[in-house]
């Protein structure tokens, strides 16, 4: 089997290195010469890709997308957001992975699209997205659906942790935070990439699947744990009530069709990795 990741960053990295450590030819794209190399260094098959995809495409681009499955991971950032040219250009990878003889994505979105939904969430819940990144992704899931119909498999993580990644380490020592009774909606980086690798290997039918740890401390609670663990200043929070009723996200359904079990889904369990 062949896997071609598209955005090798701080998931697609990861994800690449453990699905070659399967035996899974696996290609990653990088927009810098500096970034391909460091793929091939670590053995990965890297492709020097810049989005949009215009004109005559070049044949080691093609190659990369000669695949069984594409990976979409590159998230839009944050900073100057042009939704429509983040449509367009992944778009245009999706067009040519299609006319490669690609036979199947996988799309990286967010349960942002599920904003501002409260209560119990699950995956046949319906949406219609506030956040500008939530309707940003809920606007590719429709056009990428509409192109390739039951070969695409919409994957809507939560608010991503793991190594150098944690949002304690923003929140510490600042007060009179708000919705601190809101409910947390976190996935480590390790069950993402043990999903993501049930979703290569079984190619579900499932058309729409989404991810969290099933526990849902209050942000004051958690973030609260997390600092006292990393012995960081504790965050403050106010007495409002904003989010008391705020949204958690079920992923039984997710978890049971794929028969895995979460490494980290006690949220309270662990100490966060900042380093």
């Amino acid at each position: 089997m062949k896997v071609s990741i598209c955005g090798c960053g701080w998931l697609g990295l990861p994800l690449a290195l453990s699905l070659k450590s399967q035996a899974i030819e696996v290609w990653g794209s990088k927009t810098t010469v500096e970034g391909a190399n460091v793929l091939q260094q670590q053995g990965i098959n890297s492709c020097l890709l810049t989005l949009p995809l215009i004109g005559d495409i070049d044949p080691t681009i093609v190659q990369f997308l000669t695949t069984d499955v594409l990976i979409i991971a590159i998230p839009p950032g944050r900073k100057n957001l042009d939704p429509q040219d983040h449509i367009e250009k992944v778009m245009s990878l999706a067009t040519a992975a299609k006319e490669a003889g690609c036979q199947r994505i996988i799309f990286i979105s967010t349960t942002s699209v599920y904003d501002p939904l409260q209560g119990e969430v699950l995956e046949t819940t319906p949406v219609n997205p506030s956040s500008a990144s939530g309707q940003l992704h809920y606007a590719l899931e429709q056009q990428l659906r509409q192109q390739w119909q039951q070969q695409l498999t919409v994957l809507r993580l939560s608010g991503l942790i793991g190594p150098q990644r944690h949002p304690v380490t923003f929140l510490s020592g600042r007060q009179q935070l708000s919705a601190g009774k809101q409910p947390v909606n976190l996935v480590h980086l390790d069950d993402c990439i043990g999903v993501i690798s049930a979703i290569i290997t079984q190619h579900p039918s499932m058309p729409i699947m989404h991810l969290a740890a099933s526990t849902h401390p209050t942000r004051e609670q958690y973030y609260t744990a997390m600092a006292i663990k990393l012995q960081l200043p504790l965050p403050e929070f106010g007495n409002d009530d904003n989010g008391i009723n705020g949204k958690k996200i079920n992923s039984n359904q997710t978890i049971r069709y794929l028969g895995i079990v979460l490494q980290h889904d006690d949220l309270l369990q662990g100490t966060p990795q900042i380093r």
